[in-house]
């Protein structure tokens, strides 16, 4: 089977879908991907053909004055803004990469213009989350809506899922509604993903989802970890550092830009060398400085989480969804600090889970906190028992495979090969 994924997303929402292509393809089927030009190296690195789009989604992040720091609100309005004018030349790039394919595929970042190309081809689009969305439960908070209290309880858990949706698809649905007119042709709701099942690329280890409704397959398949390249190696400095005695956090916040990083940057080291430990300290995308090595801090850009996280003792991170399923199974506690968007929802799970104190927002981070959460991570036999409970669960899971299978039998009912 002929497959395009198409995923307009930061690196935490593209590597997984390299995972799963890799996947896809080991299984036989002939594998395509759009996406972003800025993570053109991350697809060569593992030989997925890769259709880039024009501009980049790191430039417009570390130029976005500390959007994500400012709340959920100023992240969309910021999202709105940069997306309206690429949308269009996106769903231009897209319709010409996805000819002659048989499934198009993708979460949020892909149904922008995927789904309604795919409408166009006349082929379906198989939805494929990295959040528990679309699936409405009273067990816990829509995905934007983490801060919810209890007293709602279930009607109006379900309500804020709801809510969510709408939250979600907010800033992109003007420029995909023209889009889907004035380059398509198309009008009304789309429909390319009606009837399609949807995977989910997650752990019910550490979210229920809730049974299937309304005749659509609901899968919950287990993370898409994506490896790091068998030859990547560490730096003899990051292995000399790594390897001294006493504990090491990893410090970073991936994607998360900072319209003040000096200050981040200080306050950060002010809490390492307060807590009495050492860091790897990833400046990412702008959240956090580069910085020269000293006896406490070794700083880089960026890791391969699934070789950094299990060589340290906790992770301090902003709770994207693909760095909370890495820290998770790394078996290590992490604190979570979210910037906007769903990042609270994934560090409630984490604090609900107990392998992880309470989230600190991004707004109300100071030195004293961190100190604080560092100390108690550390120091907490129980919590750290959690975390190599689960890393122990999800070690047995294969969320790649599971989600191949899917697609097997989508393939199987198809005729395609």
């Amino acid at each position: 089977m002929r497959i395009a994924i198409v995923s307009m997303d930061t690196r935490g929402g593209i590597q997984p879908y390299i995972a799963l292509g890799l996947g896809l393809r080991r299984a036989g089927h002939d594998v395509r991907a759009v996406a972003p030009s800025d993570f053109a190296p991350m697809f060569a690195a593992v030989g997925l053909p890769l259709v880039p789009l024009s501009g980049s989604v790191e430039v417009a992040a570390r130029t976005s004055t500390g959007a994500a720091e400012r709340g959920m609100i100023a992240s969309q309005r910021f999202v709105a803004r940069e997306l309206k004018p690429r949308i269009h030349a996106w769903t231009k790039e897209t319709l010409e990469a996805c000819k002659g394919v048989d499934v198009v595929t993708g979460g949020v970042g892909g149904i922008v213009v995927g789904l309604s190309v795919a409408e166009k081809l006349g082929k379906p689009f198989v939805t494929m989350h990295l959040r528990p969305v679309g699936a409405p439960t009273g067990a816990y908070p829509g995905v934007l809506m983490a801060g919810m209290p209890y007293w709602p309880r279930n009607p109006g858990r379900r309500l804020s899922h709801h809510l969510s949706e709408k939250a979600l698809w907010m800033p992109f649905t003007g420029a995909m509604m023209a889009a889907r007119e004035n380059v398509l042709g198309l009008r009304g709701r789309p429909r390319a993903a009606d009837a399609q099942p949807l995977l989910y690329g997650f752990s019910r280890e550490v979210v229920q989802m809730p049974p299937a409704a309304g005749g659509r397959e609901r899968h919950v398949t287990g993370y898409w970890f994506l490896p790091a390249p068998p030859t990547w190696s560490p730096s003899p400095a990051l292995a000399a550092f790594l390897s001294r005695g006493g504990p090491v956090v990893s410090i970073g916040f991936g994607s998360m830009a900072s319209s003040r990083p000096e200050e981040a940057t200080a306050l950060v080291l002010a809490a390492v060398r307060s807590a009495g430990v050492r860091a790897v300290l990833l400046a990412g995308w702008g959240g956090l400085m580069s910085l020269p090595q000293n006896g406490d801090i070794f700083a880089t850009d960026d890791l391969p989480h699934d070789w950094l996280f299990p060589r340290v003792a906790a992770a301090v991170h902003h709770g994207g969804a693909g760095t909370t399923g890495a820290a998770l199974r790394a078996g290590i506690p992490a604190v979570v600090v979210p910037f906007s968007v769903d990042q609270p929802f994934w560090g409630s799970r984490v604090a609900a889970l107990g392998v992880g104190p309470t989230p600190i927002p991004r707004k109300r981070l100071t030195k004293e906190r961190l100190v604080d959460a560092l100390r108690r991570t550390l120091d907490d036999e129980a919590m750290r028992g959690r975390a190599a409970a689960i890393e122990a669960r999800l070690r047995a899971e294969d969320g790649v495979a599971t989600a191949v299978a899917h697609f097997g039998r989508l393939a199987s009912a198809r005729g395609a090969a």
